[in-house]
């Protein structure tokens, strides 16, 4: 079985060989290490990768402690006593006092910040060139004044064609990102949507199919394509699409690479839309995995404790 590796790949011995801890990590399993999840957000999904990830530690015979965010309260004098912590919240307050308190975070405040914001993904990437479909930010308004007038949305037909697909710059599993055919149905949502902030983006023809890459520590350990069996542009296994083990070409593991870089992620899922050229969709920093896991039998879970083990043994 071939695994991913940057851009080459190498052959599966055995476990043992692909996930084998090395001597100067296993000297150090004492170090105190966290995973840090929401406290009203349990479902099965985030328990499994909890326990996924869970698992990988106790491999290499490291035991993580199980912090939820509503466990602890940032308050005066509290204080987190941790070596690392994987990460697996947006509890953005959370995460700023932990490192604030000298943790190193799997990944960091900024990048769950900036992955947690679609606009801010778009400028980050934007600063490294790679390739986006054509996007327009929606201006700020205020939640208490909404949008006044949508003369803006001018600007925006005269950059995109429709179909346009609009995103709020906040969510997950393509529940907020909506396709609008025509200027009634553009107006329709960006009035549901209110005054959230949102992004307009070219609509990319890919037979509604898209790429999740998995990227962690600067290198593609996993890939696959997801494509959606009900005719919805969104292929998200969450709304019903199919992954299946996907081989990327350079280019494709090039994106996800630099997309991670520029978000400064540690490990992350990035999604790319495979039309007449690859181009970026989005970087997701808490990206779930199960469903990667049970498509190409890889477990990114041990590339993360790995890459965890070797940062902290560095620092």
């Amino acid at each position: 079985m071939l695994y991913l590796c940057g851009v080459g790949t190498f052959n599966d011995a055995n476990d043992v060989q692909k996930f084998a801890l090395p001597e100067r990590l296993r000297r150090r399993v004492f170090m105190k290490i966290a995973v840090v999840t929401n406290g009203f957000y349990k479902t099965q999904k985030t328990e499994t990768i909890k326990d996924m990830i869970a698992a990988a530690f106790c491999r290499r015979g490291v035991t993580l402690t199980d912090l939820r965010n509503d466990g602890k309260l940032v308050s005066n004098g509290c204080k987190f006593d941790f070596d690392g912590a994987v990460f697996w919240d947006k509890d953005l307050l959370l995460a700023k006092k932990m490192e604030d308190d000298g943790v190193r975070l799997f990944n960091g405040s900024e990048t769950i910040r900036i992955c947690d914001d679609k606009g801010l993904t778009f400028l980050s990437a934007l600063k490294r060139n790679l390739p986006m479909p054509v996007t327009v930010a929606a201006p700020f308004t205020y939640a208490n004044i909404g949008y006044t007038n949508t003369d803006f949305l001018d600007e925006v037909t005269s950059k995109i064609d429709f179909p346009i697909i609009v995103k709020e710059s906040s969510g997950s599993f393509g529940m907020q990102v909506y396709m609008a055919k025509n200027h009634d149905e553009l107006l329709g949502i960006v009035s549901k949507i209110g005054a959230k902030n949102m992004i307009f983006q070219q609509y990319i023809e890919c037979g509604n199919t898209d790429l999740r890459l998995q990227v962690v520590g600067g290198k593609v350990v996993a890939a696959v394509k997801r494509r959606s069996l009900n005719g919805d542009f969104r292929a998200n296994a969450t709304l019903g699409g199919i992954m299946e083990k996907y081989l990327p070409t350079n280019e494709e593991i090039s994106i996800a690479v630099e997309a991670a870089k520029a978000v400064n992620a540690d490990f992350a899922g990035v999604d790319i839309l495979p039309g007449d050229k690859p181009y970026l969709c989005e970087v997701n920093s808490n990206a779930h995995f199960k469903n990667l896991m049970d498509a190409t039998g890889i477990n990114a879970a041990d590339f993360i404790a790995n890459w965890v083990l070797e940062k902290l043994c560095e620092g």
